[in-house]
């Protein structure tokens, strides 16, 4: 049975806490928190605000996925703020063993996001480091792209790099996570399915994180 991750960017943003409740409710393992600066990507999302009012209302790990640049600089305020689990993208940070070690002397679980058109190679060197690694589906900030068939190949490859060196974190997979893509990315050695519009932006929340769950 996968777990799921349920991502904020596609709520209604009016009802945001409404919603995550419903998640919850439904089964929901995560939420997943996307911070976009405007500059890694065009995009710009959600702050430390939010996280900490979160904190508040939910009993699920906040999952914050930094797609930004400098994320050493945002460490301390999401830390602050309540984070549980801080990821951040690969190709954003110089000095990745550095930050990966700040994020755990804060006390959280650290994460490593991987995009699409960046292989898993590297993964060898950081597994030591993290505790949950994030392949990306689509590119990072862009909505409306086609999903990269390549993730199931990536996938099946991070396994067996984990397998190789004896240390496995759980793989989480992000964009155009649905019950036929997730299907298949289970099957591919996923143990999490971070889903945005497939569940908020289903008929029903609840139905929606049941079909996933059940893959």
């Amino acid at each position: 049975m996968a777990k799921v991750s349920a991502s904020i960017l596609a709520c209604d943003h009016t009802k945001i806490g409404e919603q995550v409740l419903e998640a919850e409710k439904a089964g929901a393992d995560i939420v997943h928190i996307d911070v976009m600066d405007g500059v890694y990507v065009e995009n710009v999302t959600f702050g430390p605000q939010l996280v900490a009012d979160l904190k508040k209302i939910t009993k699920l790990p906040l999952s914050v996925h930094m797609e930004l640049v400098r994320p050493e600089t945002f460490l301390p305020m999401f830390a602050k703020a309540g984070a549980d689990i801080i990821t951040f993208q690969l190709d954003a940070c110089p000095n990745p063993l550095h930050m990966l070690r700040e994020v755990k002397k804060a006390g959280i679980k650290a994460g490593l996001g991987i995009g699409p058109s960046y292989d898993v190679e590297r993964l060898r060197y950081l597994l030591p480091h993290i505790d949950g690694l994030i392949l990306m589906s689509v590119e990072p900030g862009y909505g409306g792209q086609p999903f990269e068939e390549s993730i199931y190949e990536k996938v099946k490859r991070s396994v067996e790099i984990m397998d190789e060196t004896g240390i496995h974190v759980p793989i989480s997979i992000d964009g155009g996570v649905n019950t036929v893509t997730g299907k298949k990315l289970v099957e591919a050695g996923a143990d999490i399915l971070i889903a945005g519009s497939s569940v908020f932006g289903a008929d029903s929340i609840t139905d929606a994180v049941k079909s996933l769950k059940a893959l």
